[in-house]
């Protein structure tokens, strides 16, 4: 199972990212107008609830663009002894795990991955800082292959 280069998270990880910072923005436009029409002591005018739908429309903008820039610099790499996972958008972070400091692996799927298909690899080493590596956007198959490639390599140690 050995990759020399980096794989990109499965594609239906930025349709998950985009159904929740939509799902936000949603929760925020529809706030914004129950409030507006239950005004009681607050005047809104109608500049006022125009400017807040403009400022709800920028910040979808700006979600969707982060959410994409964000999923395409997701990328991990299994290698021969370890897992390298990389990250970020304007600070790019670089997690390297040896296999022999594996103690632990699990695969977590909430609702929305399980709808899409993907799943969250949670991989726990030695020491006492809890999980030190989490992966999502990993299509089940392919964490299930993981997580069975880095137990048999354990076993084998």
């Amino acid at each position: 199972m050995e990759n020399n280069s980096y794989k990109t998270m499965h594609p239906n990880l930025l349709k998950s990212m985009l159904v929740k910072r939509i799902g936000f923005v949603l929760v925020l436009a529809i706030t914004g107008s129950l409030v507006y029409y239950f005004q009681t002591k607050i005047q809104f005018s109608l500049l006022g609830l125009s400017l807040f739908y403009s400022g709800i429309f920028l910040l979808a903008l700006a979600l969707v663009f982060l959410a994409k820039a964000y999923f395409r610099r997701k990328k991990f790499k299994i290698a021969e002894k370890n897992i390298s996972y990389q990250e970020g958008i304007l600070y790019q972070k670089e997690t390297l795990v040896p296999f022999a400091r594996i103690q632990h692996i699990e695969i977590d799927e909430g609702p929305l991955e399980r709808f899409f298909s993907i799943a969250t690899l949670s991989i726990y080493t030695a020491g006492d800082s809890g999980r030190d590596l989490k992966i999502s956007g990993l299509e089940l198959m392919k964490a299930q292959e993981i997580k069975s490639f880095i137990s048999n390599y354990i076993k084998d140690e």
